[in-house]
């Protein structure tokens, strides 16, 4: 048995893994803005159920050194740069630690026993506060030279577009993340009669209803913002050429209101589109995606070190 963790900057999610289903669960809230803090929530948890597990695997959000086990930069935690995770907890439980990507976790979930099972090239995406990805090649997942491959929300649609939080200008993310879809609901209610305005506090979930009930604002929202996505996957189609593509995350209970724009833009984009059968589609594990991914790549790793 292994145990999986998925560290968020709200949650931690923990299950003990056993030939792929999750037997037992826990989840606590994160102390992201105490380094210290959140490295010893994650040691308790280790600790509660070492007697019972041969290794540990970790998804994190940031810029993951996953051969050495070290977080180099986190954007969920204060204070996280070239965090020795994987050694520290090596170190303490005497078992094998694994530390990948967040977004690869879930895409190794999904790949294993999710939405991809069964293709030899995938590619996924998250869409929530900020939009990551990650790719299967040839049946194998994608790191690239540094570890870095897959940060889908930081390819660029528009050069001359907004400035991101990460100091570029028109990335994906500056348009689709959680906030600017509901920035984007904002200004378009302004002028037009809306459901909409009946919400004190907007979210993608409040939009996305209204758009299934008709709304005529919220529907343009979420074709807007389908459109945004197909741009950004079809560069990904082009280049990659997978066969499926998954999108996880909340919105992507959205439905035929998201997918259906994004399915369209991608094939008046791509090259050779009726020559292809990609398949564009949802997540299927939701939150387990991430903890059986990182049992995955524990298991994996530890493997191929016997």
């Amino acid at each position: 048995m292994i145990l999986g963790l998925d560290i968020g900057g709200t949650n931690i999610k923990a299950g003990v893994v056993n030939a792929g289903k999750i037997v037992r669960r826990y989840r606590f809230p994160t102390r992201a803005h105490q380094r210290q803090a959140a490295v010893e929530q994650i040691k308790r948890v280790v600790d509660r159920f070492a007697g019972r597990i041969s290794a540990v695997g970790i998804g994190c959000a940031g810029i993951i050194d996953s051969e050495k086990g070290i977080v180099r930069y986190s954007p969920n935690f204060a204070g996280w740069e070239n965090v020795e995770l994987g050694p520290i907890l090596a170190r303490d439980f005497n078992k094998p630690v694994r530390v990948i990507n967040d977004v690869n976790a879930i895409m190794l979930g999904e790949w294993k026993y999710g939405a991809a099972r069964g293709y030899d090239n995938a590619f996924l995406f998250t869409l929530g506060t900020g939009v990551g990805g990650a790719a299967v090649v040839e049946g194998k997942l994608l790191f690239g030279a540094c570890g870095f491959a897959g940060e889908f929300g930081h390819t660029t649609i528009d050069f001359k577009g907004p400035r991101c939080a990460c100091g570029n200008r028109g990335c994906l993310e500056r348009y689709v993340g959680s906030r600017h879809i509901v920035d984007l609901a904002r200004r378009l209610i302004r002028n037009e009669r809306s459901a909409l305005r009946a919400y004190g506090a907007l979210s993608p979930r409040i939009i996305a209803r209204e758009a299934r009930r008709g709304d005529r604002v919220a529907r343009a929202v979420f074709d807007r913002i389908g459109t945004y996505i197909g741009i950004g996957v079809s560069s990904i189609v082009n280049l990659l050429d997978p066969e499926i593509v998954i999108v996880s995350g909340g919105i992507a209970r959205a439905g035929a209101i998201l997918f259906d724009p994004v399915r369209r833009t991608v094939d008046q984009l791509i090259l050779g589109a009726t020559f292809r059968d990609l398949k564009i589609i949802p997540a299927k594990l939701g939150d387990d995606a991430g903890v059986l991914g990182a049992a995955a790549w524990a298991a994996e790793k530890s493997v191929r070190k016997r």
